[in-house]
C-alpha cells in the first residue's frame, strides 16, 4: 500500500471514531506512550518492538495533525543526519508538547511532525517505514472501541 494511502485510512478511521476532534493534549499521551515503547525496543533489541512501535507512533502522529487542523504532512523536504535519531525525536515532540499547551501556530506543529517522520525513517536501519505504518493499519483498521474522557480506548481494554 502507497504511503498516502495509509495515511488517508488512518484520517477516514480517526474522523470514524471521532479522534479526529478529540484533544490533542490527550493525543499527546498517547504520543509519550508510543515513544516510549519505541525507545523500549531499541533499548532492548527488539526488532519486532522497533517495528510496531515506529507504526503506531506514526498513527498518533497523523491524528495529532489532524487535531491541529494539519490536512498535509511531507516529510521528504527534510534531510536529517545523525546518529541520535532517537534524541532529535524526542527533541521533536518536547517542542510539539510545548506548542499544544500553549497555543502555538500548528504550521510550528506540522514541521516538528514531518521532522518526527524522517527521523523515524532513519531510526532503524532494518526497518522499510512504510512497512511499520502498514502493519500499524492492518492492526487498527477494524478496531473497536470507545472516547473516554477524550481518549479512545480499545474494547478489549475498556472495564466493564
Amino acid at each position: 500500500m502507497k504511503l498516502q494511502e495509509l495515511i488517508e485510512n488512518v484520517q477516514q478511521w480517526s474522523k470514524d471514531r471521532g479522534l479526529d476532534k478529540a484533544d490533542s493534549k490527550k493525543q499527546l499521551l498517547k504520543l509519550y506512550e508510543e515513544f516510549g515503547e519505541l525507545a523500549a525496543g531499541i533499548a532492548k533489541g527488539n526488532q519486532e518492538v522497533i517495528e510496531d512501535s515506529i507504526g503506531d507512533v506514526v498513527v498518533v502522529l497523523i491524528i495529532l495533525a489532524q487535531q491541529q487542523g494539519i490536512t498535509e504532512l511531507n516529510d521528504i523536504r527534510y534531510q536529517i543526519h545523525g546518529d541520535d535519531m532517537m534524541h532529535n525525536v524526542a527533541i521533536c515532540i518536547s517542542f510539539i508538547s510545548k506548542a499544544i499547551l500553549n497555543g502555538y501556530d500548528p504550521h510550528l506543529v506540522a514541521n516538528e511532525i514531518e521532522m518526527i517522520i524522517a527521523g523515524l525513517r532513519l531510526v532503524d536501519k532494518n526497518t522499510i517505514f512504510e512497512d511499520c505504518l502498514e502493519a500499524a493499519w492492518n492492526e487498527i483498521q477494524d478496531r473497536k472501541g470507545k472516547m473516554v474522557d477524550g481518549v479512545f480506548v480499545k474494547e478489549g481494554d475498556l472495564k466493564k
